[in-house]
C-alpha cells in the first residue's frame, strides 16, 4: 500500500516549498551512458536493446524511492512500485503507447516477454489507459540520431511527477557503445543528486556478468 511523506520531517520540504512558488518546476538532464555491455546481453538473450533499457531504468527507479515519489492532493505519496509506460512504433509513422506492469524481482527476460505480449495487443488497436494512475515512468526514444540536449513536453500542472526518459541512437565513443540519456523530473521532488544515484544503479544493473 502507497505511504505518504511526513512533510514536516522531511529533507527536502525547504526545495519543495520553494519550487511550489509560481514556477513549472520541471528540470531536464541529457548525459553519455555507456550500454555496451547491455547491448552484448541483450543481443546474447535475444532481447530486444530498447525494452532491456526501458527494464534497467524502471528496476533502478523502483529500487531508489525518490524516484517513486508522486504529488497527489492528499500529499507526496510514495509508490509501492512505478511502472513503465513507452512508445512503439505504430503504422504509417505514428506511434502507441504500451504499459507494462513493474514485478519485483522479475528478470529482464521476462518482463522483455511479457512486454513483447503487450505490444502485440496495442498492435490490434488496444491501448493501455494511463491517464487515471501517477504510478507510471513515460519513455521514449529517437533511435535515428544522436542528440545533445532534449526538451519534452513541459506540463502545465506542477504537480506532474511522471518522470520522463528518453534516449537516442546507440553510437560508438572509442570503442564503446553510447546513448545520449535523458531524464525529466519535477524539480519539487528530486534534484541532480537524484540523477547521479540513478545513472550510478543503472550502470551496476548493466555491468558485466551480471544476472538480470
Amino acid at each position: 500500500m502507497d505511504r505518504y511523506i511526513d512533510l514536516d520531517s522531511w529533507n527536502r520540504r525547504d526545495a519543495y516549498e520553494l519550487f511550489s512558488r509560481g514556477y513549472l518546476p520541471y528540470f531536464s538532464v541529457t548525459t553519455p551512458v555507456d550500454v555496451t555491455e547491455l547491448v552484448r546481453f541483450a543481443k546474447k538473450e535475444g532481447l530486444s536493446f530498447y525494452r532491456a533499457m526501458v527494464y534497467v531504468v524502471t528496476r533502478a527507479m523502483n529500487e531508489l524511492e525518490p524516484f517513486r515519489l508522486r504529488i497527489r492532493p492528499e500529499g507526496i505519496a510514495v509508490c509501492d512500485t512505478v511502472s513503465p509506460s513507452y512508445t512503439t512504433a505504430g503504422r504509417d509513422g505514428t506511434f502507441g503507447i504500451v504499459g507494462v506492469d513493474y514485478v519485483p524481482g522479475e528478470t529482464m527476460g521476462d518482463f522483455c516477454r511479457r512486454a513483447l505480449a503487450a505490444e502485440a495487443k496495442q498492435q490490434e488497436g488496444m491501448l493501455v489507459e494511463d491517464d487515471v494512475r501517477d504510478d507510471l515512468i513515460f519513455f521514449s526514444s529517437v533511435p535515428w540520431f544522436v542528440t545533445t540536449s532534449v526538451l519534452q513536453e513541459q506540463p502545465t500542472n506542477p504537480d506532474d511527477s511522471f518522470p520522463r526518459v528518453l534516449w537516442d541512437r546507440i553510437h560508438e565513443e572509442k570503442g564503446r557503445l553510447m546513448v545520449n540519456f535523458t531524464v525529466q523530473l519535477n524539480h519539487r521532488l528530486l534534484d541532480g543528486a537524484h540523477v547521479r544515484d540513478l545513472l550510478q544503479r543503472m550502470g551496476e544493473l548493466m555491468a558485466p556478468r551480471r544476472e538480470l
